[in-house]
């Protein structure tokens, strides 16, 4: 443990520092640069009718959440960073054993660099830190339809952290071409709570690139491929690697409407099995219009399916509809499903919700939510907590989260240099 506690703390001081040189480093244009502070605060009233979330046993409770972190972004001609940092805090009216304040944190960082007229670089690191369910659920601004990334940690059931890493190089050869490459990397970080068999962490790391041709403003067509390499420090559990040729297309049908979808081959290896070949594909469907957006996402992929060290392939959807009723109430509805199935474990994850979000000024904003969420996961014992949604009988654990809160935030600085 206290080993896993010195590398989480250093995953924060290489953002810190990351972050440092970002903001520190001069900007090649010759426009206005603009640094700008907002320190943010978000508090959360709420009822839940499984706390723990769990395929039996859960007892509603009423309870509150709450946020305190600041965002700092810079700006220039040649570039635009920006760093992100909240810290929570969990109190419970009866179950007072699982109050929590200042354990859990999230950190991001961003910098888009704008080499030349033709070549853009970004880079992206993004850390969550020992945040639990409930404070996932009721503080996270992408519920109910939860990214697959946060379904993982909300199936591994308070048991991990994780750290994602983003580095992309894009260059336009002309008007007619353009070409990408991308590395990436995903760290979940165990911490093993109720089951010292499951101290250990999983490692991906993946190689992307891809060409396209666009024969108009609005369709391009492309190929890439995509190369996965999983780890892990859990004993016994073999290194994966996987290969994914694709073929892709994009289409800006009307000015509202956007298709984008790509699909190819799935070569898996595991040390020890041999190869499988699978199937794989994305794609997403978006509708804009002036007072709202409708946005649809699914597929299958290979990737991590639980954050315990086990890989597979993830099925899944996400989908969300936002709606301006007035330039200041935002209404929302969406929902997600994903079904998560590798070698050890397999889980599903499913939400859905609904709410009204309300800008009282330039600062403040009021909003009240409604999400329920349903998970079941099966698997050998020592990929699932102890107590977990469902243990080893594949039962599905529902919860359903009542929300009221508030999120304020302001610009407290504002330094613009020549």
């Amino acid at each position: 443990m206290r080993m896993g506690t010195l590398r989480m703390r250093n995953q924060i001081g290489i953002l810190l520092v990351a972050a440092v040189l970002v903001f520190a480093a001069p900007s090649i244009g010759h426009a206005d640069s603009l640094f700008r502070l907002f320190p943010e605060a978000q508090a959360n009233g709420f009822y839940g009718t499984n706390i723990p979330l769990q395929g039996d046993n859960g007892t509603g409770d009423f309870g509150s959440t709450m946020v305190f972190g600041f965002y700092l972004d810079y700006t220039s001609e040649a570039r635009y960073a920006a760093l992100h940092y909240d810290t929570f805090v969990q109190l419970f009216t009866h179950q007072t054993r699982f109050d929590r304040a200042g354990q859990g944190q999230f950190v991001s960082a961003t910098d888009d660099e704008n080499l030349s007229p033709t070549t853009k670089l970004h880079f992206s690191d993004f850390y969550y830190r020992d945040a639990s369910v409930v404070t996932t659920i009721t503080t996270t601004d992408q519920g109910p339809q939860f990214n697959s990334v946060l379904a993982l940690l909300i199936l591994a059931n308070d048991q991990a952290s994780i750290n994602q890493f983003n580095a992309e190089l894009t260059h336009y050869w002309g008007q007619k071409w353009s070409s990408e490459l991308s590395l990436h990397q995903t760290t979940f970080f165990s911490t093993g709570n109720n089951n010292a068999a499951q101290s250990g962490d999983s490692y991906f790391q993946g190689l992307y690139t891809g060409t396209d041709y666009h024969f108009s403003n609005r369709f391009s067509v492309g190929a890439g491929y995509r190369f996965y390499d999983w780890r892990f420090t859990f004993p016994g559990q073999p290194g994966q690697q996987a290969h994914w040729p694709f073929v892709r297309a994009s289409w800006q049908a009307t000015k509202n409407l956007l298709f984008y979808g790509m699909v190819g081959p799935v070569i898996s290896h595991t040390q020890g099995q041999g190869d499988q070949l699978n199937p794989a594909g994305l794609g997403s469907i978006e509708y804009s219009w002036r007072r709202g957006t409708i946005s649809l996402s699914g597929g299958q992929e290979p990737s991590f399916t639980s954050a315990l060290g086990s890989v597979g392939l993830l099925r899944g959807f996400r989908g969300d509809i936002l709606y301006y009723f007035t330039p200041r109430l935002l209404g929302s509805a969406g929902g997600s499903f994903y079904d998560a199935t590798g070698t050890d474990f397999s889980g599903q994850f499913a939400s859905w919700g609904l709410g009204l979000s309300q800008r009282v000024n330039k600062w403040l904003s009021v909003n009240t939510r409604f999400i329920e969420i349903k998970q079941n996961e099966t698997g050998s014992s020592r990929f699932i907590a102890s107590g977990s949604a469902g243990e080893e009988q594949g039962e599905w654990a529902t919860g359903d989260y009542f929300i009221v809160g508030l999120s304020a935030s302001f610009e407290a600085f504002r330094w613009s240099w020549r």
